[in-house]
């Protein structure tokens, strides 16, 4: 009688359970999801971007230091951030600690960059449900259209949390975003993107194959015209950037201090460049870090299509962005990061 009870029990408690299919194909099945963990790159930021914050119970510990190059960290605040008990240190492809994720017990755990092997012992040491999320092929995933992976991760995290009108509405201005800045015509020009943040700030010479901004205006990253087989981020020699001699150089300003000092070391050299001989270096927001900041990359590639002749307001434009991506908080937001956006 108990035997048979307990295979009851099973069988209702399966039957409760919901299936979901994750971005690496997994097939999770999830009972309850009123609270949970974001682990990896980025996976806390699409939590926030989907009003999660006040279901997360634990947090990794990279994700209490403030950095204005992750918006989403200034909106949650330091004090939200330190109440919450750390369950790892945090990092791509690193493990949290699992004693602590028991401890918290949250009902779902997001990750991203971590690998399948990892997932399936997080899931068999704790007994939590895991879900893999994605931030595209260049970063930590499967597919090659990292803005449609990034997508595709909050509507799973929306049909698994109940927030599937906010992920909507998320997607459909990302989408429109698309769409607009593919449509802008631009005057045909040899480009440069440099000084990419890659594991902290990075020299002139740290840049991106197909650099997401340049590609939401249909731009090329004229080092690379001629190499269709390398992807991703690349540092590239001194001489190809004197090669390519691009007419406008793109900076990242998160690695300022370093392209100056570098520039001061080696002047002659980059004022052989026709982009600083010209004055043609321009300077946009950083978006890669702990993984893709949306809310930036889309603001940049404004920002590009403004410095190369498109007539938009770019500070209109960037509350615009930010109050989509942090409903009513935008000008409290921007005023605490203090970026500059341009002409």
């Amino acid at each position: 009688m108990k035997r048979s009870f307990f295979v009851w029990l099973v069988l209702a408690i399966s039957l409760w359970a919901k299936p979901y299919t994750d971005m690496l194909g997994r097939t999770v099945e999830i009972q309850k999801a009123e609270t949970f963990v974001f682990i990896g790159p980025g996976a806390l930021r699409l939590g926030v971007y989907l009003d999660l914050k006040a279901q997360v119970v634990g947090i990794e510990k990279i994700e209490q230091i403030q950095n204005t190059q992750s918006p989403y960290r200034t909106f949650l605040g330091v004090d939200f951030a330190k109440r919450l008990p750390i369950i790892g240190n945090g990092g791509p492809g690193k493990m949290p600690n699992l004693e602590a994720l028991v401890s918290v017990n949250p009902d779902v755990i997001f990750t991203s960059f971590i690998d399948k092997n990892q997932i399936e012992m997080i899931t068999q040491k704790t007994g939590i449900p895991v879900i893999a999320l994605s931030y595209g092929a260049s970063y930590g995933g499967n597919g090659t259209r990292n803005l449609d992976e990034i997508k595709s991760s909050l509507i799973l995290i929306a049909e698994v949390s109940g927030k599937q009108e906010r992920a909507k509405e998320l997607v459909d201005f990302i989408e429109i975003q698309e769409e607009t800045l593919s449509k802008i015509n631009l005057e045909p020009k040899s480009l440069y993107i440099g000084g990419v943040a890659y594991k902290g700030i990075q020299p002139i010479t740290s840049t991106e194959v197909a650099y997401p901004p340049f590609e939401l205006l249909g731009l090329k990253n004229c080092v690379f015209e001629n190499r269709s087989k390398i992807q991703g981020h690349q540092f590239i020699d001194f001489e190809a950037l004197l090669k390519a001699n691009p007419q406008v150089i793109f900076t990242d300003m998160y690695s300022r201090k370093k392209i100056d000092q570098d520039y001061q070391e080696k002047k002659t050299m980059y004022d052989t460049l026709d982009a600083y001989k010209n004055a043609q270096v321009k300077e946009v927001l950083g978006f890669n870090n702990y993984s893709t900041n949306v809310e930036n990359l889309l603001v940049i590639a404004w920002q590009i299509a403004n410095y190369l002749g498109y007539d938009v307001d770019i500070n209109k434009k960037v509350v615009q962005v930010y109050e989509t991506f942090y409903p009513n908080e935008a000008e409290v937001l921007l005023a605490k990061l203090s970026y500059d956006l341009g002409k």
